[in-house]
């Protein structure tokens, strides 16, 4: 019983998801009490490894209560699907509730070539044109982020980016989306991995897709860069 104990502590620290990770330690605990318990004696050992048990399932009931609670509005829904898939609802809430929504005039800017982007920003509808050195090389259009490559190798944007018509988008700040890599590491693992995915996606098209022209660009909305 003592070496299950242990065991599954050892599986707790394995698992991704906060919601597993706690079910592990419960029963971890769980199975600690009982060591303690009925093989040694320990009435302190009980005490704590109970206590453990207790804070590990209030703090479960907390996450099964913002997960009852969250609620989206339809974009919000879209932007989830597509790229917050890997967050519970109550995840997802708490981070769109960092950043806004804003409704944005054609020829806002949203980042400079060789300058530090302020924000991360996901493009829910619009286009948004990519310039590098003046001169247009991609139309973008909505469901992907702007901004990202920048926090994730150079902190300088690669291309100047503004919107060629009106549209909505959600943005973040950049020093909230830093404090996320101390404060909220599964959900920067889940923005890590979108922002891969279309890292990968641009290298791809820009390998056999070189040349293409502005009309292969928008209807490959992924292809900018």
């Amino acid at each position: 019983m003592g070496h299950l104990s242990y065991l599954l502590l050892v599986f707790s620290m394995l698992m991704r998801r906060m919601l597993w990770l706690r079910l592990f330690v419960t029963a971890s605990a769980l199975a600690g009490v009982l060591f303690d318990g009925l093989w040694l004696q320990n009435w302190v050992g009980v005490f704590w490894q109970a206590l453990l048990v207790v804070v590990n399932l209030a703090e479960m009931f907390i996450l099964w209560r913002n997960d009852r609670r969250a609620t989206f509005s339809p974009e919000e829904q879209t932007f989830r699907t597509a790229l917050l898939a890997g967050l519970t609802p109550g995840q997802a809430r708490s981070f769109l509730d960092r950043g806004r929504w804003e409704t944005l005039a054609p020829g806002a800017v949203l980042t400079r070539e060789g300058e530090t982007p302020e924000y991360l920003t996901y493009i829910a509808s619009g286009e948004v044109r990519v310039e590098t050195r003046d001169r247009l090389v991609r139309l973008v259009e909505g469901g992907h982020f702007i901004g990202e490559m920048s926090l994730i190798g150079d902190d300088k944007a690669t291309a100047t980016t503004r919107m060629q018509a009106e549209g909505r988008v959600w943005r973040i700040e950049r020093p909230k989306i830093e404090r996320l890599r101390e404060t909220t590491p599964a959900v920067m693992s889940v923005l890590e991995a979108a922002f891969a995915r279309d890292m990968r996606a641009k290298i791809v098209f820009q390998n056999t897709q070189g040349g293409a022209g502005l009309g292969e660009a928008r209807s490959n909305p992924q292809s900018y860069i």
